[in-house]
C-alpha cells in the first residue's frame, strides 16, 4: 500500500510541476491601434522610407511584469510610455506596473534601409514580437507582422 502511495505522490508531483512548466496565462490585454488583421496575420505598415508607428493599450491582469517588444535587426524605435520617451535599438524593455499604467503607448520605429527595400520590392514581412512575462507562469507572445501598402493610382 505505501508503495501504491509514494507512486501516485510521485506521478502528481511531476504533473503539477509540467503543468506550472507549461502553462502560459497571458499577464495583461493588449489592444492595438494602426495594427490590422489580415490573412489571419497581426500586419502594421511601413512607409516607403521605413517608418512605422502603432499604439498599444494595455490592461494588466498583474502587476508588475516584463513588457519586451522586439523589432528586426538594425531598427531604431522611439517608445513613448506615459510621460516618458525610450529610444533605442533592435529591443524595448519595460516593467509594467499595474497601478502606473499610461492609458495608451506609442511605438514608432524605422527600419534599415535594407531591410525597408526587401519589403517594399521583395514583399518580405519581418515580424515585431510583443511579449509579455512574468515569472512562473505568466507568459504572452503576440507577432506583427511589417509590410507596405501599396498606393493605388486612380
Amino acid at each position: 500500500m505505501n508503495k501504491a502511495l509514494a507512486i501516485m505522490a510521485i506521478i502528481t508531483i511531476a504533473l503539477v510541476a509540467y503543468a506550472f512548466k507549461t502553462a502560459q496565462l497571458p499577464p495583461a490585454t493588449i489592444d492595438y491601434k494602426e495594427v490590422f488583421y489580415i490573412d489571419n496575420q497581426s500586419v502594421t505598415f511601413v512607409t516607403k522610407d521605413g517608418f512605422g508607428l502603432f499604439a498599444m493599450h494595455i490592461k494588466p491582469k498583474i502587476s508588475s511584469f516584463e513588457l519586451t517588444i522586439k523589432f528586426p535587426e538594425g531598427t531604431s524605435y522611439l517608445v513613448r510610455y506615459g510621460n516618458k520617451t525610450y529610444k533605442g535599438t533592435d529591443e524595448f524593455k519595460i516593467t509594467v506596473d499595474k497601478n502606473n499604467l499610461p492609458p495608451e503607448v506609442y511605438v514608432q520605429f524605422q527600419l534599415p534601409k535594407e531591410l525597408t527595400r526587401k519589403i517594399v520590392y521583395e514583399g518580405e514581412s519581418p515580424e515585431i514580437e510583443v511579449i509579455g512575462e512574468k515569472v512562473p507562469f505568466w507568459h504572452a507572445e503576440d507577432v506583427i507582422y511589417i509590410k507596405y501598402r501599396k498606393e493605388e493610382k486612380s
